[in-house]
């Protein structure tokens, strides 16, 4: 019924650790496909994983400079989706490579009906592992339904993972233009906490260069999450079927906004293609 994976790599120690825990998880769920991504000259296999060895681009191709190598997250959509069609399963589903993933998740992907799914997830206080509530701002397990991701392929850009930024355009993508489930109420996927390893550079600002194109959408995406932080601080009762509708249910620019739209995307564009410019001359 559904197939799982994301890249795992070799990494220091307590973050190798985190990792375990994931595969470990994964491990347990019954009637998934595991699935375990790497760049063409990767070798990485932890047991019990279909390694696949498909991944071409990378961050540094995508941006032309950077230390650190990361895949980039429409083309793992592709091959987790490829690789679900492969043995006839419905869905595919990817997560970070360090989230635990629990039977309730997967359950109600494969019992959902939906076009695709976008979960929040429990954060976990390190050493203790005691549950500090759910983050709200991000997403960190994602599914879709193969026929769905194939015919709206063309609506996601090729962000940076591991990168700020894509969960939400993403979100807000699959809920704009298919059946999706947002899931902040008992995700049942769960993450250790620990210094963030992004937030600035090369990479960052390419994935911000991105959201700036997809600027409508996330811009829903920020309006739907105001509304549920909201709801949260105990400020108003949440209709969370009503809120969907009416973010994620018009269309997405109407009349004006084409052009402002289009403005604000060749500002982005110019500002980025001059950063690159001068990045580039200071690297000589």
């Amino acid at each position: 019924m559904l197939t799982i994976g994301t890249r795992f790599y070799p990494a220091p120690e307590d973050s190798e650790r985190r990792q375990q825990r994931a595969r470990e998880a994964l491990a347990a769920l019954p009637d998934v496909h595991r699935v375990n991504l790497q760049f063409t000259d990767e070798a990485f296999r932890p047991a019990g994983f279909d390694t696949r060895a498909v991944l071409r681009l990378d961050s540094r191709r995508v941006t032309g400079g950077g230390r650190a190598r990361k895949p980039i997250v429409s083309e793992m959509f592709d091959a987790l989706a490829e690789a679900a069609a492969e043995r006839g399963d419905r869905y595919f589903a990817y997560l970070n490579a360090d989230i635990e993933v629990a039977p309730a998740a997967v359950a109600r992907i494969a019992g959902g009906g939906r076009d695709a799914y976008a979960f929040c997830r429990i954060d976990l206080a390190p050493g203790s592992r005691e549950a500090r509530g759910v983050l709200l701002l991000g997403l960190d397990l994602f599914a879709a339904d193969v026929a769905w991701w194939r015919r709206e392929r063309r609506r996601f850009r090729p962000y940076i993972a591991g990168e700020a930024l894509w969960d939400n355009v993403y979100a807000a993508i699959m809920a704009s233009h298919g059946h999706t489930d947002i899931v902040d109420r008992d995700p049942a996927i769960y993450h250790e906490q620990h210094a963030a390893s992004w937030g600035g550079g090369l990479f960052a600002e390419y994935n911000g260069y991105l959201a700036a194109l997809d600027a409508p959408y996330f811009s829903r995406w920020a309006r739907y999450v105001a509304a549920l932080q909201a709801a949260r601080d105990g400020s108003g009762d949440l209709d969370r079927t009503r809120l969907r509708d009416e973010v994620f249910g018009p269309p997405l620019l109407r009349g004006l906004e084409y052009p402002k739209h289009a403005a604000r995307s060749m500002r982005a564009r110019l500002r980025y293609e001059w950063s690159r410019l001068h990045n580039s001359r200071l690297r000589v």
